[in-house]
């Protein structure tokens, strides 16, 4: 018996799930296609961006080394002024700030005598200093040394002695005295 006949009821179940499964696979396709198009323009978005920032940048990275090109004696005048400011800092550091001290000194011996001077001052930065005051007569000479022993006076140096005395004399026959101190002035407050 030949067939002579083809038969497509008897089949059609086989190509059904070809079918099916085909659709499926072009909807995964589609659905994937889909998913990859949008993450290919976020990616291209993220990049582009990335890409003009990088550009930005390097556009401002030249005008900054045409400034910099061009400011070569300002950056000079900077680094003169930054070791101005450090040796500055060194001397504050090291300073004394000796002029409270020698208003007080200079306050001290005005009001003992009016015939004093002082002729020599030095301090440093630990308070330690040594002053030499002279006198024109023998009475400003004694008045100045009641006026050294009084609490007032005393109350400014934590430690204070006498270094050296000399009378100093002319051929007019006029005699000056010179009197030389060391010691170490108590702390004061310093107002800015």
């Amino acid at each position: 018996m030949k067939k002579t006949r083809i038969n497509l009821l008897v089949n059609r179940e086989d190509y059904q799930k070809y079918e099916n499964f085909f659709e499926r696979l072009k909807l995964s396709a589609a659905i994937l296609t889909f998913f990859l198009l949008i993450l290919f323009i976020f990616f291209y978005l993220t990049v582009r961006k990335k890409f003009n920032l990088f550009e930005q940048m390097n556009l401002q990275k030249k005008t900054y080394l045409q400034l910099l090109t061009t400011r070569r004696p300002d950056e000079a005048k900077i680094n003169y002024i930054q070791k101005k400011y450090l040796d500055l800092k060194t001397f504050l550091k090291d300073d004394a700030s000796s002029t409270p001290y020698y208003q007080l000194l200079s306050d001290a011996i005005k009001n003992s005598s009016q015939a004093a001077n002082l002729k020599s001052f030095e301090v440093n930065k630990n308070r330690e200093a040594s002053f030499t005051i002279t006198f024109s007569n023998f009475s400003t000479l004694m008045d100045f040394l009641k006026f050294a022993e009084s609490k007032e006076f005393i109350n400014n140096f934590e430690s204070i002695s006498l270094k050296n005395f000399v009378v100093i004399g002319n051929e007019e026959k006029k005699e000056s005295y010179e009197l030389s101190f060391s010691g170490k002035f108590t702390p004061i407050k310093i107002e800015l």
